[in-house]
């Protein structure tokens, strides 16, 4: 059994070399065993193929999801637990590791292992999963490891094109042709931007680099943002995104690009991906601020709201993925452009909501879920996720030292949490708003 990676797929492998890894913590009170997670981890990549699989070339240097003959078991690393932040020394250390492609599987687990409170750290192939296939794994492992005998069911092959796109606009005459044009258009869009692009010199950023900022904002604090945001008729997310905008713009000034890219989860549009299956990537939302200084935040969130809702209304997945697969021949292009070429918005921002992970289990019960990271070679690697979890909302900020000064995303934190909580009718307290250290 095999498949031929799609374009988005390709673009996160690279050459395989470079890591480009999401990654889940989660912190666990009560009892947890080698055994029982060693049960779970074989049970969920008995389930989906593409936890079995490896990357293997074809003639032509394609890439290809193939089943080995035998696969080899999901990896289960155990460290001692220390401290309480050992967990974020794992996460960067994740963002760096690289997989073994051509033997698989591209994703493993680590539990850094304490008496009464661990940590497990899931680490995956953003060419394989998504964040929400991530959650969707993380929903799978904690049911089977706290019940060996537990059901999750099997995927018996691979999701492919034919299985999520429509027969009639997968072989219709009119879409094809349509397809093929936009794709002519974006590889020589691509090959004309790249021609600009110099790589003399230059090595892509280095992981090492890299760094966290983890915060959480309180119960209370949580509750009103949801209460305020839903008597100004805006998402919570849209609020997020004029936040964390108009951060960077008081932050970095003339240098803030005032453009923040959304990824929309394809499932929403793609009934044949449900939420038990796993995929590698989504769409995305563009999104702009009016910086006018008479306007304040939630007029400027009631604007980027109308904006945002139409945006959406449009997006068509079909529409999307199709010129992709006309586009392969142009990967070179898009590849030297996203690692080398100049940042081209501020950062990418994704709002999980409210995780359906249960809190208690019959031996342990999750005290925290992390907002999930990720993180790739590209020349932006700036990345802000959130999510909520018992009641409250949980921020992971990730940039690189050489992209993005770790004092100005300080900074950007601060004053995006200011911005985002000075109206509402509780005052939030600084510990709401501090980081995890």
């Amino acid at each position: 059994m095999k498949r031929k990676l799609l374009l988005p797929e390709r673009l996160m492998l690279g050459d395989g070399t470079a890591p480009f890894n999401g990654v889940y913590a989660i912190r666990i009170n009560g009892v947890i065993t080698a055994a029982g997670l060693s049960v779970a981890l074989a049970k969920v990549q008995a389930k989906h193929p593409l936890l079995r699989a490896a990357v293997r070339n074809d003639a032509t240097g394609a890439p290809w999801f193939e089943l080995p003959a035998v696969h080899q078991p999901i990896p289960l690393i155990i460290k001692e637990r220390t401290t309480s932040v050992d967990w974020q020394q794992e996460v960067r250390d994740a963002w760096a590791s690289v997989f073994n492609l051509e033997a698989g599987p591209l994703i493993n687990l680590t539990w850094l292992k304490g008496d009464a409170q661990s940590e497990l750290i899931l680490t995956f192939h953003h060419s394989m999963c998504d964040g929400g296939g991530g959650l969707m794994l993380v929903r799978e492992l904690l049911a089977v490891a706290d019940d060996p005998e537990k059901e999750i069911g099997i995927h018996p092959s691979f999701t492919t094109l034919e299985d999520i796109v429509p027969a009639h606009i997968l072989h219709g005459k009119k879409e094809i042709f349509k397809a093929k044009l936009k794709a002519l258009f974006i590889k020589g869009a691509l090959a004309s931007i790249s021609a600009f692009v110099s790589t003399r010199g230059r090595q892509p950023i280095s992981r090492q680099q890299d760094y966290l900022l983890h915060w959480k904002l309180d119960r209370q604090v949580s509750a009103a943002l949801f209460q305020y945001c839903a008597t100004k008729e805006v998402t919570v997310n849209t609020a997020l995104c004029v936040a964390f905008l108009s951060a960077f713009k008081q932050v970095k000034g003339a240098k803030a690009l005032n453009k923040i890219i959304c990824p929309v989860d394809i499932r929403r549009f793609i009934p044949e991906i449900t939420k038990d299956v796993i995929f590698s990537f989504g769409l995305s939302l563009e999104l702009s601020l009016n910086h006018a200084q008479d306007v304040s935040f939630w007029e400027r969130a009631r604007l980027l709201q109308t904006v945002a809702s139409q945006k959406i209304k449009k997006m068509n997945p079909y529409a999307f993925m199709l010129p992709f697969e006309y586009a392969h021949s142009g990967i070179k292009y898009m590849r030297k452009f996203l690692t080398y070429g100049k940042p081209v918005y501020d950062l990418m921002f994704s709002n999980m909501g409210k995780l359906d992970i249960p809190e208690q289990y019959q031996t342990f019960a999750v005290d925290t879920i992390f907002s999930p990271t990720v993180i790739g070679p590209f020349s932006n690697p700036t990345t802000i996720i959130t999510s909520t979890y018992k009641g409250q909302i949980d921020f992971s900020f990730v940039s690189n030292y050489q992209v993005l000064d770790y004092q100005d995303a300080l900074a950007i934190k601060e004053k995006a949490m200011a911005l985002l909580t000075e109206e509402l009718p509780v005052q939030a307290p600084e510990a709401a708003l501090s980081s995890i250290i």
